[in-house]
């Protein structure tokens, strides 16, 4: 596992250069279908997409993904705790805020997971919920709060 420290230099540096070769672009954007990961954990995850109107800066990357849910959970776990960024999972929700975002982590030798609803932008995130479990979520679990339901609200 990777410590949060060393992600967090690279994030800085991926954001940098996006927004170089951002002003490189000479072609128009168009709005495109989620693009699926890899991942073993997920046959849905989805890459952050822009909507028409987007600008780069508005855009979040699958790295300010996970530290805006590390940064929003890390201290509900105990100091020792370590993220696994490289294995996060990220679902584009069908609701607000439309970022599902999962970081595996480990802490006092308990397998853990930070988990969070996020939407806004890179400079202005929302978070609408956030948690540190020891217990990863069950999959019907992840599924229902892509849809939006039972998130645990006044609805």
């Amino acid at each position: 596992m990777k410590s949060v420290r060393g992600i967090c230099v690279s994030a800085m540096c991926v954001a940098a250069v996006a927004v170089l070769i951002s002003g490189c672009a000479t072609t128009s954007e168009t709005d495109t279908a989620p693009s699926s990961s890899s991942s073993p954990q997920s046959s849905e995850t989805a890459e952050p997409t822009p909507s028409a109107t987007a600008t780069e800066e508005s855009r979040f990357t699958d790295a300010e993904l996970a530290q805006t849910c590390i940064d929003a959970t890390v201290s509900v776990f105990a100091p020792d705790v370590e993220f696994d960024i490289d294995a996060t999972r990220i679902e584009h929700r069908i609701v607000e805020p439309e970022w599902l975002v999962l970081v595996p982590a480990s802490t006092g030798g308990q397998i853990a997971e930070s988990q969070c609803t996020i939407g806004g932008t890179p400079l202005a995130p929302v978070i609408e919920m956030s948690s540190g479990s020891i217990d990863p979520l069950p999959e019907e679990q992840i599924q229902r709060l892509i849809r939006g339901e039972n998130e645990g609200g006044t609805e």
